[in-house]
């Protein structure tokens, strides 16, 4: 079963983490939501709530789950013993920033 896991503050979970959670599951046997406790962003709602409003926009997704973790992502993928990292680029230029290295 190939796992991977989409991290984040998900503060608020937007229609642009939805579109790329979903689009994932076409890649991935299973995909962990992985909300990051980030406190030092001072985030707008509690981890609690965050991984609540996950939970609930996800759960006619039959194979994503919802999850939180403090520390480092590594440690974290290979505690769930993922294969992936999902993550995805706000702005095409960053993209393009990625893509031009001599």
């Amino acid at each position: 079963m190939r796992t991977a896991i989409y991290p984040g503050s998900f503060d608020p979970l937007t229609n642009g983490h939805l579109d790329v959670i979903q689009r994932a599951t076409k890649l991935f046997d299973r995909i962990v939501v992985a909300v990051a406790k980030s406190e030092s962003k001072n985030p707008l709602f509690t981890l609690e709530e965050r991984v609540e409003l996950v939970t609930r926009a996800i759960s006619h997704l039959p194979s994503v789950e919802s999850d939180s973790f403090d520390g480092l992502l590594v440690e974290y993928v290979e505690r769930r013993k993922a294969h992936a990292v999902v993550r995805a680029c706000a702005q095409s230029r960053i993209l393009n920033l990625n893509f031009s290295w001599p």
